[in-house]
């Protein structure tokens, strides 16, 4: 660890915020982001009660708590519609639990499938649920850079709330709502929520207006799916989002889920003793697996059933699955390395692409690429019969969206998240 004396003034500075501290401690804080002693108390020492904020300090709140209360007045249809991984996924079932526990039955969910119809809000999905009977589609973790497909909705008289926090594009879709702390005029105190912390504000906002003879803390059984997404999506754990962490953590080790109990014993995990690590290397790849080798309403109906068979068949279902993806990564990568390996020194960037790789699967590969080559990494496949899709991953020193936003002109959609 570097000494005090070789480190910058700005940490002196620092330092005496975090004075009543042992030195180790403080530089560890310090290292984390954590520059004051209150937020030095609620990253030691997360309190519910006093370290989540007012849901209705985010932009545009109170506007989607009166359309959700509106529609549940008036008994109009509602769908959730979510993305395919481990963010979007535990939103989705986070918020058809919340919907069940008021015992407003009119919801359903819609998860995209990923090979065929990619990532985001589609109009053919859209127009699929409107004809449905959809009155009101509210999204979790995507959305804020479809907006084609979400001003079709609202053309159709279909009211949509976005709930995301990946990063707006130059225009917002034309939803009734925009829920994104990451969005221009929105102080929100934790902009860096995971998508599923920004649909459970919603449900917060909702239950502040209107508690429907719920108890008083029972959407906290909730957090389980808060606190899965916010550790797999690996959001900074600082303020709200370390509360939701550790929260989280303890839901989840007493969490009554038939699937979660079941999958923990397949992956020979006690639930009891739950850790990060094994939400992070355990139990979201095998929820993300759904979606890169099969499709995402398995990992749905495994987080969502009260059903112990269906629950026991999803469980082995997930396990099985994700040792075939992790065979197909590790082939994957290995012949990448081989392609890049002699024109290592000259490359400041890796981009490189074959249409026999899996799209889906191009995440993990770049992911194993910038950890071992330290710069940032774009791969493409082939989706479906004439186009190339991939993915992206940066170093930390370089705005991948930005890079991509620079060649907009040739590609057909991009987005995600600066440094990741």
């Amino acid at each position: 660890m570097q000494k005090y004396a070789d480190r910058p003034k700005v940490f002196e500075k620092d330092r005496e915020q975090l004075k009543q501290y042992p030195e180790l401690l403080q530089e560890l804080l310090i290292s984390r982001g954590v520059l004051s002693t209150s937020d030095a108390e609620a990253f030691l020492s997360p309190d519910y009660e006093r370290h989540v904020h007012d849901p209705f300090l985010m932009k545009g709140m109170e506007r989607a708590v009166l359309r959700v209360l509106y529609a549940i007045e008036h008994k109009e249809p509602i769908v959730i519609y979510s993305d395919y991984d481990c963010d979007g996924i535990p939103g989705g079932v986070l918020l058809h639990d919340f919907f069940n526990m008021i015992g407003y039955e009119n919801v359903s969910n819609y998860i995209p499938h990923r090979h065929e119809e990619g990532y985001g809000v589609n109009e053919k999905a859209i127009s699929a649920l409107v004809d449905g009977g959809a009155k009101l589609i509210i999204t979790v973790d995507c959305g804020i850079t479809d907006v084609s497909p979400i001003a079709y909705a609202q053309g159709r008289n279909v009211d949509v709330i976005v709930t995301d926090h990946h990063l707006p594009g130059e225009v917002l879709p034309p939803a009734h709502v925009v829920l994104n702390p990451k969005q221009e005029g929105d102080t929100y105190p934790e902009p860096m929520l995971c998508g599923s912390g920004v649909a459970f504000k919603l449900v917060q906002g909702v239950l502040s207006r209107n508690r429907f003879s719920l108890k008083e803390g029972k959407e906290k059984w909730l957090l389980d799916m808060v606190g899965l997404a916010t550790i797999a999506d690996m959001v900074p754990l600082r303020g709200e989002n370390r509360v939701f962490a550790h929260f989280g953590l303890a839901v989840l080790r007493k969490s009554p889920r038939p699937g979660l109990q079941k999958l923990c014993r397949k992956m020979k995990v006690n639930q009891r003793y739950l850790t990060e690590d094994d939400i992070g290397f355990m139990l979201a790849p095998r929820i993300n697996a759904a979606s890169r080798m099969d499709e995402p309403m398995a990992a749905f109906r495994l987080l969502a059933t009260l059903d112990e068979v269906e629950a026991d068949m999803q469980a082995a279902h997930l396990n099985k699955i994700n040792d075939q993806r992790k065979g197909l990564v590790a082939s994957m990568a290995r012949e990448i390395k081989k392609r890049v390996q002699s024109r290592m020194e000259e490359r400041e960037i890796i981009v490189t692409g074959d249409p026999r790789w899996r799209p889906a699967l191009l995440g993990l590969v770049a992911n194993s690429l910038v950890e071992e080559y330290n710069r940032p990494v774009f791969l493409w496949g082939r989706e479906g019969s004439n186009l190339l899709k991939g993915s992206c991953r940066s170093d930390g020193s370089v705005d991948v969206v930005l890079l991509m936003n620079e060649v907009k002109d040739i590609l057909i959609g991009s987005g995600g998240h600066a440094f990741r």
